[in-house]
């Protein structure tokens, strides 16, 4: 008994690996079906800008109207939807609303002007040919210092999209949308070594093996989404902001997801105009991204300078640290500006103790596609530059950058350990991580080895890296699951999460199995939707078995009592005397004292089927896990060993 920390078969697998698996362009969801399925989608392709920032002067859709098979052809003179302000906000002014249609202005290469619904994708594809936009070309702010300094700003007083608030006329339009500060105390960096090195961490995409996939229906007054999306209640929420509609009248659905790696959040135009379109033709409207497309428009990753000081002695101990960052927002501001403050401002220092540590932000729109989260979104790139410095540091006071590491590290004795900004870390041995992975690694000898290499001059020289961490997951928030006895005695999870990839049905039966005391096999877990449950996060963060999994457990085991109380009237017993055995005989309920006589699950769910026993006619338990403040700060090392040619660059690497 017992499969948590086992290896087990993977449901989704099979369907995977065999072509069965039904992402957005197989759509067969009985909603889709029932209201009209393939055979009444019209399909939707947009002309995008062809530069950085400019002002719209005319567009002649003329010609495209009368093309081949063109539906409609929809600009944003043609509809009155107001653009949703922002994921957050109560951080971004209104002013940096994204509209769904570019209005007035283009402010990045590929943002969507026109959109065109047709009966195929290639006729839509063809008409968006014969679309003529004339531009007056501004100066474009691609570099995040060009940015802050305002010199052109992006959202001054009349190149503002509609918004459902009114405009501050005294809003200058700064291309600067959050900033966090913190003081600067001159003289804790007063120190014997002082180094200050700038850090830059460029522009990448996701890219995920399924580009962005959409299909919008009405049914009456409800919405119905079915997308390639990692959040499908937040994304419920923004549609239903956009389109003033009450979200329980918008049902968002993820079939399978090839992909999002933090992508796929649910903030693009192409993503909330679905279902203007929709709506305007009075039938389903599919749009399934290009690979240009997305390279254009999809939000993207990364993208800040991060400049670090830092103090110490030459002893190797590190006294004080600053932190700034300046990040890039892209066009409009989304999950990627909220990034520094929302992540780095909760463990500038990473799992060093150091007395002394200041943090500041600012982030900025660009004339480039927007920046969303991306692989330890926030986090990665700070913690790669701080490790940076903490070996440049071991360079100038002449220490081994290991001893650096046990002089500053976190030791387990002041667990639990509150850090700079407040923060709770979580229970860690740093310096014993450290430890075990140098010697693993076997680190004195290749020490050794490498300084032979290079008094001998060789033409191939080895590089070690370490690396020591700590990574905060989750970013606050809650996460629901409800667990279900069904009528055949089998058992259904449902959750707000969703998985590209992540082996959740797999990973959310593996615990409920435990606790409920049945095989993995017994257990469908369904997520993903906005029907299975009233909330959810979804897979962002790292965060899904730190919410969602404490939410299944809890209702697991909840429903476990639940089942005692239906069994100790099945077997006439007071409620506190009945209990659920797991052994070799199986799995049941029995009275304490008397494990021969068993109630099985399947027996209490024939029970139920009849009529009410114990007070219960079903047996459903749900629960909404909030970690608040509490979010984790997982750690470990890295030790990397590489061989590096040098003559011709080359780098491979021979140990991890």
């Amino acid at each position: 008994m017992g499969f948590v920390g086992k290896s087990v078969a993977r449901p989704d697998d099979p369907l995977l690996l065999t072509g069965a698996a039904r992402f957005v362009a197989e759509l067969s969801h009985p909603d889709f079906l029932r209201l009209g399925g393939w055979q009444s989608t019209a399909h939707v392709a947009f002309v995008r800008s062809t530069i950085a920032h400019g002002e719209i002067v005319s567009i002649d859709t003329s010609a495209a109207a009368d093309a081949p098979g063109v539906v409609a052809v929809v600009t944003a003179n043609d509809h009155s939807v107001v653009p949703h302000g922002s994921v957050f906000p109560d951080f971004y002014p209104p002013v940096y609303a994204m509209p769904i249609l570019a209005e007035k202005r283009v402010r990045y290469v590929g943002e969507p002007i026109v959109a065109i619904v047709a009966e195929s994708p290639a006729m839509a594809l063809d008409a968006t040919e014969l679309v003529e936009v004339d531009f007056e070309v501004l100066d474009a702010v691609i570099d995040v210092n060009d940015a802050v300094l305002d010199t052109t700003k992006l959202f001054e007083p009349g190149s503002w999209a509609r918004t459902r608030s009114t405009q501050d006329p005294s809003h200058s339009g700064s291309n600067t949308v959050l900033s966090l500060s913190a003081e600067h105390d001159a003289g804790a960096f007063d120190a014997e070594v002082v180094i200050r090195q700038r850090f830059w961490n460029p522009r990448q995409v996701p890219v995920p093996i399924e580009a962005y996939g959409q299909v919008c229906a009405w049914d009456g007054d409800e919405l119905y989404v079915w997308a390639a999306n990692q959040r499908p209640h937040g994304f419920r929420d923004q549609l239903a902001d956009v389109y003033e509609l009450d979200g329980a009248k918008v049902h968002v659905s993820t079939p399978f997801v090839g992909g999002g790696f933090g992508g796929k959040v649910g903030r693009t135009p192409e993503e909330h105009v679905l279902p203007l379109l929709a709506k305007l033709v009075r039938r389903p409207v599919s749009w399934m991204q290009t690979r240009t497309e997305y390279f254009l428009g999809a939000t993207q990753g990364r993208v800040e300078q991060v400049d670090l000081t830092l103090a110490g002695t030459r002893a190797g101990q590190v006294t004080a640290l600053r932190g700034e960052v300046l990040k890039d927002s892209g066009a409009y501001p989304g999950v990627g500006a909220n990034l520094p403050a929302r992540y780095n401002s909760k463990d500038p220092a990473g799992p060093y103790d150091i007395a002394h540590v200041e943090f500041s932000s600012r982030s900025v729109v660009t004339n480039t596609p927007q920046i969303s989260a991306f692989r330890g979104a926030g986090r990665a790139p700070y913690i790669a530059a701080l490790e940076r410095m903490v070996d440049l540091f071991a360079a100038e006071v002449g220490l081994d950058p290991a001893e650096v590491r046990r002089r500053n590290l976190v030791k387990p004795e002041q667990m639990p350990f509150t850090g700079p900004s407040g923060a709770v870390y979580d229970e860690a041995d740093y310096p014993g991580d450290l430890e075990r992975t140098l010697s693993t690694i076997g680190y004195d000898a290749l020490r050794a080895e490498q300084a032979d290499r290079r008094d001998r001059g060789d033409l191939v020289q080895l590089g070690i890296g370490i690396a020591t961490y700590h990574h905060m997951t989750v970013g606050g928030g809650s996460e629901e699951a409800i667990v279900r006895l069904d009528t055949d005695g089998r058992f259904t999870v449902f959750t707000g999460t969703t998985s590209q990839g992540h082996g959740h049905d797999a990973t959310w039966a593996q615990l409920a199995a435990d606790i409920l005391g049945v095989d993995v096999g017994d257990i469908e877990v369904l997520e993903g939707s906005t029907e299975h449950t009233p909330t959810g996060v979804g897979a962002v963060g790292s965060r899904s078995m730190q919410t969602a999994g404490v939410a299944i457990t809890i209702s697991a085991e909840r429903l476990v009592g639940q089942a005692a109380d239906v069994a100790a009237a099945m077997l006439e017993a007071a409620p506190g005397d009945v209990g659920l055995i797991k052994d070799e005989s199986g799995t049941g309920f029995s009275v304490a004292g008397v494990p021969a006589k068993r109630v099985t699950w399947e027996a209490i769910a024939q029970a139920l089927a009849v009529g009410e026993v114990g007070g219960y006619s079903e047996l459903t338990c749900g629960e909404v896990h909030d970690v608040g403040d509490n979010n984790s700060f997982p750690s470990g090392c890295h030790v990397a060993v590489v061989e590096v040619d040098t003559q011709t660059g080359a780098v491979d690497v021979i140990r991890f």
